[in-house]
């Protein structure tokens, strides 16, 4: 195999990476990162609005942290502070196309995402009733934290 073969071998594969950790951080933010089952519907939490599937109710992250959540405990608070460090995720993995990125950083921003989504579960589950919040979004975040990774 020649030095040019070589080279060209490691561009493409350097690129499915970059394509790769580029789908793993998208779907990272559009699956629902909370699946909580109710008696006649579902609520499902995704990195920007709640969602409500009985009453097709939408509220988003902002309209939840400042209207609806004056006095609650700090669980409830766990999915919006995610929600700020998926976006630092976001941002610091733009900074790729820079050259200006720490990937530690990036990947310390999704796996720390990943760990408040799994802290919302307390916050958005009701042990007495029976109703536990399923992190799905968790095992996302954890992915795009694996293909950060230096």
């Amino acid at each position: 195999m020649t030095d040019r073969e070589t080279a060209a071998g490691s561009l493409s594969t350097g690129a499915f990476s970059r394509r790769r950790r580029a789908l793993a951080v998208l779907a990272a933010g559009l699956v629902p990162w909370l699946v909580i089952p109710y008696e006649d519907a579902v609520g499902l939490v995704f990195s920007v609005a709640l969602a409500n599937t009985e009453t097709l109710a939408l509220t988003s992250v902002y309209d939840y942290v400042f209207v609806y959540t004056r006095g609650l405990p700090t669980e409830l608070l766990a999915w919006p502070t995610a929600t700020l460090l998926y976006g630092a995720g976001v941002a610091s993995a733009a900074l790729s196309r820079v050259d200006r990125e720490d990937r530690r950083v990036t990947a310390g921003l999704f796996a720390l995402a990943a760990f408040d989504v799994c802290y919302a579960v307390l916050g958005f589950s009701s042990f007495r009733a029976g109703t536990i919040a399923y992190p799905l979004g968790a095992v996302f975040l954890a992915l795009a934290a694996w293909t950060s990774r230096p």
